[in-house]
C-alpha cells in the first residue's frame, strides 16, 4: 500500500527473500535484458519466427521488447515474461528479450540476465549479470532441471511460517 520515492537495497538476504518482489516493483531500473539460447530444435516458434533459420553456428532470432516476443515464442519466453512482470518499472515494452539459436547447445538451455541501474555519483551504474545453464534433452523446450526446481519452490512455499501453504490467485 506504500509507494516509495526511493528504494535503497543494502538489506540482509532474509529481507530480500521476504520482500524482493515488492522492492523490484518500485526500483528505478534503467535496463533489463534476458537472453535465452538453445539449439534450434528446442524452439517452438510461431508467426514470422517459425520460418527463421540459423545462418551460422550462433544466430540471433529476435532482439527487442518482450511484448513482441511472447506471441512469437510462447513456449520459449516464460523467463523473459517473468522478468517483465518482476520489473514493472520497465514492463513488457522496456525489458529486452533476445532469442538465440546456438548449434553448440545440444544438451542445455542457457539464460543470461543483465540488469542495469541508474548511474551513481561517479557516473558508473549498478549492474547484475547472471548466467544459468539448464540441462535439456535434445529438442526439449523445457530444461530437465526445471521440474525439480519448480517442485522445490512449491515445497518451500509450504514451509513459510508467515503464510504456510500454497496460495493461488
Amino acid at each position: 500500500e506504500r509507494h516509495p520515492d526511493l528504494v535503497v537495497e543494502v538489506a540482509h538476504p532474509k529481507i530480500i527473500h521476504e520482500s524482493g518482489a515488492q522492492i523490484l516493483r518500485h526500483a528505478n531500473l534503467l535496463s533489463l535484458r534476458v537472453t535465452m539460447a538453445t539449439h534450434p530444435d528446442g524452439f517452438r516458434l510461431e508467426g514470422p519466427l517459425a520460418a527463421a533459420h540459423s545462418s551460422g553456428p550462433r544466430t540471433v532470432l529476435y532482439e527487442g521488447p518482450v511484448r513482441g516476443l511472447c506471441p512469437l515464442a510462447p513456449r520459449n519466453s516464460n523467463t523473459m515474461a517473468a522478468a517483465a512482470l518482476a520489473a514493472p518499472s520497465l514492463g513488457f515494452d522496456r525489458v529486452i528479450g533476445v532469442l538465440v539459436a546456438d548449434l553448440s547447445l545440444t544438451d542445455m538451455h542457457v539464460v543470461d540476465v543483465e540488469l542495469l541501474g541508474p548511474p551513481g555519483p561517479s557516473g558508473r551504474s549498478f549492474a547484475v549479470h547472471t548466467h544459468r545453464e539448464n540441462p535439456a534433452q535434445p529438442g526439449a523446450v523445457t530444461g530437465s532441471a526445471t521440474v525439480t526446481a519448480f517442485w522445490h519452490s512449491l515445497l518451500g512455499c509450504c514451509q513459510l511460517t508467515s503464510r504456510p501453504g500454497i496460495h493461488l490467485c
